[in-house]
């Protein structure tokens, strides 16, 4: 098998040599999705905030932002230093600046993943192609020979059609195992950025929800809205006088005469 294998790759028809370029191509896809996701995505998540952590509690944020470019110019730590460049300037956006960031970046985690199963189905369908190809032609041969020719011509036309199917299938079965590697990388990874978000989120959100919620109303704080509130509903109320108490008489004397006459209907 593997011998004939070798020997259709020397003899390339264009079906294998369409099976090779797609292969290449999936290959280049593959190293390319490797080296970004386990070298230039990837850090030490652990490590980076727990460091980070620590700057941001001791209130040095200028620190915090070296230490993130320092780190990686893209994944979390990109998404870190952004959130504390927004805390220094405006602690309102800081919310809003972890959520743009990290749905900016979490796309670029499964970027071209897409292209290897893509890449597999088209490999087999060349193959199967190719099979059906020499098939034909091994069939059609066979017309034009005698017949002592006919049945070695059609064995040996048989044997060589299989040979684009098994390199597709074989092609196909790498690619597929390294989709699911990266696949399985990609989620791993996705997994860590949404932590590390709500670790961010955790560090820097509070600040500025609090002082959202004091500037609310007034300029006071809400729990002096509420004494406020209860102040006025407490304070006892005024009695009328003057035509206000004439109008308010008027209509308790109107209500009884309706009732007296209703009584004697």
């Amino acid at each position: 098998m593997w011998g004939e294998l070798a020997h259709s790759l020397q003899h390339a028809n264009g079906y294998v040599i369409a099976i090779v370029v797609l292969g290449f191509l999936a290959t280049v896809v593959f190293f390319e999705r490797l080296i970004m996701l386990q070298f230039v995505y990837n850090v030490d998540f652990t490590k980076f905030l727990g460091n980070l952590r620590k700057m941001v509690a001791a209130e040095d944020l200028d620190r915090a932002i070296t230490l993130c470019r320092n780190t990686a110019s893209t994944s979390l730590p990109r998404i870190a230093m952004r959130a504390l460049e927004a805390a220094e300037t405006d602690p309102t956006k800081v919310r809003g600046t972890i959520e743009e960031e990290a749905i900016d970046f979490l796309p670029n985690i499964e970027r071209r993943l897409g292209l290897l199963p893509a890449f597999t189905l088209l490999i087999m369908l060349v193959g199967i192609l190719g099979t059906i190809d020499s098939l034909w032609g091994a069939f059609q041969s066979i017309d034009v020979l005698d017949t002592a020719r006919k049945q070695a011509t059609l064995a040996q036309g048989i044997a060589s059609s299989l040979n684009p199917t098994a390199i597709g299938l074989l092609f196909g079965m790498i690619m597929l195992a390294g989709y699911y590697l990266l696949k399985g990388m990609a989620v791993s990874l996705v997994e860590r950025v949404h932590y590390g978000v709500a670790v961010l989120s955790n560090l820097l959100v509070p600040q500025d929800a609090f002082a959202y919620v004091t500037a609310t109303g007034d300029g006071q704080a809400p729990s002096a809205n509420y004494e406020k509130a209860s102040e006025e509903f407490s304070a006892p109320k005024e009695e009328p006088t003057g035509d206000a108490a004439e109008s308010e008489s008027f209509d308790d004397v109107s209500v009884e005469d309706i009732k007296d006459e209703e009584e004697i209907i």
